[in-house]
């Protein structure tokens, strides 16, 4: 349990915590090796457990009734997995969950976490303030999928990835295959576009390794508007791709 204890102090939401407290989280943990395409669970099934990547790429998913997956989500190292699912009750998983690369994860069980939130208030509101993270990115996704223009969702998506990162060079986390249903954009149209900017001289690489030369022409070639640096408005560190809504702070 030693060794668990020491991943999870070198995680950002867990950093703060004790010892004994770190022991109260990871009591019953143990680590899960998938390989690719293996599933850690399927949606519907009893949420006993929540999960820390330490490794590996896995998206979120739910089966679509016209048979193509809708992904949901995209995690990596150092990302939790199902942690708000914890406090549901009954508490159900509500995606799938399927490694896009072999992955290693920590299994956390449920009633460590429910213990811990009881005693720990300021533990507590840094996790509120993690899902509250999370829940400005899924209505930032959402956002982009009810963009139309299939270039916008790509640009957007690419210029997020690039802040997130703090760099121009970007790595993309999926497979072009997975990148596209997740833009809700057919692969080929993922592909024409991504041509289609890199000889325009606005973006370069190929496969998953990207630079973005030119993030203000990139825009212009999308009709977006201009990223917007000085917008200190509520959650806009969350919003951080192209001012897309040409929204103002109020």
């Amino acid at each position: 349990m030693s060794a668990i204890i020491d991943v999870l102090a070198k995680a950002t939401l867990f950093s703060t915590l004790d010892e004994g407290a770190l022991g109260t989280l990871c009591e019953e943990g143990r680590t899960i090796n998938l390989d690719g395409r293996g599933h850690l669970f399927e949606v519907g099934e009893r949420a006993n457990a929540y999960y820390l990547m330490t490794s590996g790429v896995m998206r979120l998913y739910r089966p679509g009734l016209d048979g193509e997956d809708k992904v949901f989500q995209v995690v990596g190292e150092g990302d939790l997995v199902a942690e708000t699912a914890m406090f549901a009750e009954p508490s159900i998983y509500p995606l799938s969950a399927e490694a896009e690369s072999p992955c290693t994860l920590i299994r956390l069980p449920r009633h460590g976490l429910l213990s811990l939130v009881r005693v720990q208030p300021d533990f507590a509101l840094r996790l509120l303030g993690e899902m509250s993270h999370r829940l400005y990115q899924a209505v930032n996704r959402l956002d982009q999928l009810t963009v139309t223009n299939a270039g916008q969702r790509v640009v957007m998506y690419l210029l997020e990835l690039t802040e997130w990162r703090r760099e121009h060079w970007v790595v993309l986390p999926v497979s072009a295959k997975v990148l596209a249903r997740q833009l809700n954009v057919t692969p080929e149209t993922l592909s024409r576009l991504l041509t289609r900017f890199r000889q325009s001289g606005l973006i370069s690489g190929r496969g998953r390794k990207w630079a973005i030369l030119d993030p203000p022409e990139l825009c212009r070639a999308a009709n977006l508007p201009l990223p917007d640096a000085q917008c200190h408005c509520a959650g806009s560190q969350f919003f951080r791709c192209c001012n897309f809504s040409d929204r103002s702070c109020s």
